[in-house]
């Protein structure tokens, strides 16, 4: 096999998977595998998600600290899609979840008000 100069390969040998940068495309696939993991539908493609936090602005902000930017479905129900998610700050997020813990009552869904 010839190898393209400028063309990421993984350790196997294969191209790769999305058309993404290479940290944009570890982002993707493990967000995509954690909906796998927890039963939920995804219903993203590698443009539609990277259009998602371009179109936030805080692309370069996404992240697991509570300064950082997260992406959260607005009806938790549904798959997780471009037409359901938004982009919010860590912190609002984590204070929702505290909430829905401390009292055991859900707090209320997000909606596009609540995107940063």
């Amino acid at each position: 096999m010839t190898f393209v100069k400028g063309v990421c390969y993984n350790p196997n040998g294969k191209p790769p998977t999305y058309k993404l940068s290479r940290e944009l495309n570890k982002r993707y696939s493990m967000a995509k595998a954690q909906a796998k993991f927890r039963g939920e539908e995804w219903a993203f493609t590698d443009e539609t998600w990277h259009k998602l936090w371009v179109d936030s602005g805080h692309i370069e902000h996404m992240g697991r600290q509570i300064h950082q930017y997260c992406m959260v479905r607005k009806d938790p129900l549904e798959a997780w899609g471009p037409h359901n998610c938004i982009i919010v700050t860590r912190r609002k997020h984590l204070r929702k979840k505290v909430y829905e813990r401390w009292y055991n009552v859900p707090y209320r869904d997000y909606e596009d008000g609540d995107s940063a």
